[in-house]
């Protein structure tokens, strides 16, 4: 079980536009790979030509080592299943008629479906969870469970592999789960090749263990997660800077683009603000900040903490301590010299404890030194108090000392740019 695929040179031209060029790859039996790229880049041009849907103007395509333009449809039928979003049914058949339409490549002229056909219809429906509405016409059903109903057809067909163009686009997340799941079961168990053309990268990484990336009709990287989803390859693909980093849970790759400020919005004169600390508290204000255009430096932070991931994509001044360890002495004068580069420090909502409660040391004494300080939301201090009420004492002393509390992010902008205009 399981379709291998080869691609020699495979071109497709529209007129003078090549939409695929000079495309190589092969896909052995059972590989569970996932189509990448921006829209534009070839992906389910590639998928129909693979499916004889299109025929491309040059190269080559084997199927289990047989060119695919000397293999019948029906025969190919029998080897490839297709789930695109953009199959159309407009006829009132219903769910369970549609569904056993996947058994039509196995029966001869006007044969009927037998016994062992209904049972595989039943099978399927229930695997793809629309057994419920087997008696309901398609046309009344919503783009979702159609794009279901489609799932349950290929399954019914009992493919070695099956081709997927998209095929979470009209579905929710608890159902582009359950069917990318259900792919990878068919993978699993019983050796189906499959090949799907996703959109969204951080669904690929959790259900693929192949990738191949297009762009321009070309494949740019192919292999591993770690090999194909970088921040060049990404970059050089969809035209946009990202930050690919390990999922803090399952460990799996993620991508996250990053926003472009948009210009004008705070008139900073160049003044820098410094954020303390990192973590999850920490990136509204910095993602605020940013967005305006103002110049940031934060610390310290754990290497494996998201304000150090943030800090290091957008290239910012940074003191990194290593993960599960105290501010020595040198990163504690490493912290102060960019508070005093700043014109402003800002303290996010972040929990304290005995390993990063020397920040709160550090900021009394750059108000001593009449640095401008912002506490973000003080009143919530002992929820986030680890250090036996000390974190809660120290912020309690820093606002009698002259620090400004704000009790949401969304006044820091405001309050930093008031800062700015008296500079």
């Amino acid at each position: 079980m399981g379709l291998k695929i080869i691609v020699n040179g495979l071109e497709l031209r529209y007129g003078a536009y090549p939409v695929l060029d000079g495309v190589d790859f092969t896909v052995r039996r059972g590989d569970l790979l996932a189509l990448l790229g921006a829209n534009g880049a070839g992906k389910s041009t590639l998928l129909r030509c693979i499916s004889k849907i299109l025929a491309p103007s040059d190269g080559q395509i084997r199927l289990n080592g047989r060119e695919a333009r000397f293999i019948a449809a029906r025969e190919a039928a029998r080897l490839m299943a297709v789930v695109s979003q953009e199959q159309a049914v407009d006829f009132d058949f219903t769910v369970e008629e549609v569904v056993r339409m996947g058994r039509l490549p196995y029966l001869k002229r006007f044969q009927k479906e037998g016994e062992e056909d209904e049972v595989l219809a039943r099978r399927a429906m229930e695997m793809t969870g629309v057994s419920h509405l087997a008696g309901r016409t398609i046309t009344a059903l919503s783009g979702g469970e159609k794009q279901r109903v489609l799932m349950a057809r290929a399954v019914c067909q009992e493919p070695e592999a099956l081709l997927l163009d998209e095929p979470t686009a009209n579905l929710d997340i608890g159902y582009q789960a359950s069917l990318l799941e259900l792919a990878a079961r068919l993978n699993r168990e019983k050796g189906v090749t499959v090949i799907a053309a996703i959109h969204d990268l951080n669904l690929a990484v959790q259900h693929f263990d192949r990738f191949m990336l297009l762009a321009g009709g070309r494949v740019l990287a192919a292999g591993r997660a770690e090999e194909v989803i970088t921040a060049e390859n990404i970059r050089r693909s969809y035209g946009v800077p990202a930050f690919v980093y390990r999922h803090p849970l399952y460990g799996v790759l993620q991508v996250s683009v990053a926003k472009r400020p948009p210009a004008g919005e705070v008139d900073c004169k160049a003044l820098r603000v410094h954020v303390i600390g990192g973590g999850e508290e920490a990136l509204p204000a910095l993602e605020l900040l940013h967005r305006a255009g103002l110049s940031l430096s934060v610390s310290p932070v754990s290497i494996q903490d998201s304000g150090c991931r943030f800090a290091q994509f957008h290239r910012l001044p940074v003191v990194e301590v290593p993960p599960f360890s105290a501010i020595t002495d040198v990163l504690h004068q490493e912290h102060l010299q960019l508070i005093r580069r700043a014109g402003a420090v800002v303290v996010p909502p972040v929990p304290f404890g005995e390993g990063n409660l020397r920040c709160l040391a550090a900021v009394e004494q750059a108000l001593k030194e009449d640095a401008v300080v912002f506490v973000l939301e003080p009143a919530g201090i002992s929820e986030r108090d680890f250090s036996g009420g000390r974190a809660t004492e120290l912020l309690a002393r820093l606002l009698r000392e002259g620090a400004r509390p704000l009790p949401r992010a969304a006044d820091l902008l405001e309050a930093v740019a008031g800062r700015s205009q008296k500079l």
